[in-house]
């Protein structure tokens, strides 16, 4: 659904259409229109359903019946294409083998001042500093809505969080929330799912008004502002000077040391599925079912943390098409909110530093959580250099 938001092969919809497609999610998402394709033969009592019909409701029409699609052509606007194959590196990685520490991936220290803030007793939050710059936002060769590529300036400097907020942070501006679990497909689960309430996990099923309340919780604790980044924030601090469709390279390389994506271990989702359904490059093994540990891959070059996958992260903008952006000062509750980065659940192609993607601000999902910034100078009173 969010493919067609965003023009998947300038597909468009009218409301009416959209409405049906809602209410066929809202349905459970049918797989299979009858009865015959789901045990494959046609029940006795489906004969009996549709005399029944006729006779009582005189609607004689056989919704087991598929009629014949004529036959179409390149002439009539139709034209089939391939569908797309995601590249791989084609080596699989065993499954014993785990993400590469930050230490021996990737330096840990970012070049930048970096200060870490003790919110409660064994709590804290790490803060890199940004500098101002311009950068090339969007990608010519990506998704519609992320085009034209333009130049950016980010005026000003900025703090970042290094990690995503995990639920142990959370939970101290609202204790009552519970991130809960992943959910596994298919029916008979013996339990609730994947864990994702974990203290070092980043908090999910965070709606994009929760997410801006805590910024401003947090920033009545330290007396400076703390919001969520914008998107042009976003993507320069995920792209961290470099130019390719991820901080460490193509979409096609492996990415288990530097990113909780779709990867195999998704096919422990689908229960008594052969073989398991869910879109995912089958040749690398992350090690990560649902959100992992915040900090588990390696950083970015400047320092930053999961900004590709674990979870998507809330920008405070407002999807808007480029070159046109927003600052998210409006608090409007039907205008969507621009979300960067992807999750455990996408593939590289849908978690480019270029990807953004519209969700009402209302929304609380199980694939998205946060990062916070602040555009001031952090008091040296309740801050501390990262050792």
């Amino acid at each position: 659904i969010f493919r067609l938001l965003k023009g998947h092969h300038d597909v468009q919809l009218s409301k009416e259409d959209w409405d049906r497609l809602v209410t066929w999610i809202d349905l459970n998402v049918p797989d299979l229109g009858t009865w015959t394709e789901r045990i494959g033969r046609r029940p006795q009592w489906a004969d009996l359903r549709m005399e029944l019909r006729a006779r009582y409701a005189n609607v004689p029409e056989d919704w087991e019946l598929y009629p014949d699609e004529p036959a179409r052509s390149a002439e009539d606007g139709f034209v089939r294409t391939k569908r797309e194959r995601l590249p791989t590196s084609g080596k699989k990685v065993p499954r014993d083998v785990r993400p590469a520490s930050a230490t021996n991936a990737r330096p840990a220290q970012p070049p930048f001042p970096t200060v870490r803030l003790e919110v409660a007793k064994g709590i804290t939050l790490e803060m890199v500093r940004i500098p101002s710059g311009r950068f090339q936002m969007g990608d010519s060769c990506g998704f519609a809505d992320e085009q034209p590529a333009f130049e950016v300036e980010v005026p000003r400097t900025f703090w970042i969080s290094r990690t995503e907020i995990p639920n142990k942070l959370y939970a101290l501006f609202d204790p009552a929330h519970d991130s809960e679990a992943i959910s596994p497909f298919n029916k008979d689960h013996s339990g609730p799912g994947f864990p994702a309430n974990g203290p070092d996990q980043p908090v999910i099923r965070v709606s994009w008004y929760s997410a801006r309340d805590f910024c401003r919780w947090l920033s009545s604790q330290f007396g400076v502002q703390f919001d969520l980044p914008s998107e042009a924030q976003w993507e320069y601090a995920c792209r961290a000077g470099t130019s390719t469709p991820m901080f460490y390279g193509e979409v096609s390389k492996d990415f288990h040391s530097w990113a909780n994506l779709a990867d195999e271990q998704l096919a422990r989702l689908c229960i008594r599925d052969s073989p398991p359904w869910i879109p995912r490059i089958c040749t690398v093994d992350d090690g990560a079912t649902g959100p992992a540990p915040v900090g588990r891959y390696a950083p970015n070059p400047w320092g930053l943390f999961d900004m590709h996958g674990n979870v998507a992260e809330w920008t405070r903008s407002v999807y808007r098409p480029y070159p046109e952006l927003d600052d998210g000062q409006s608090n409007d509750p039907h205008l969507r909110r621009v979300v960067r980065g992807g999750s455990w659940r996408d593939r590289p192609v849908l978690a480019r530093s270029a990807c953004r993607w519209p969700l009402p601000p209302w929304g609380r999902y199980a694939t998205v959580g946060f990062r916070v910034v602040c555009e001031g100078e952090l008091p040296d009173r309740v801050a501390s250099a990262a050792p």
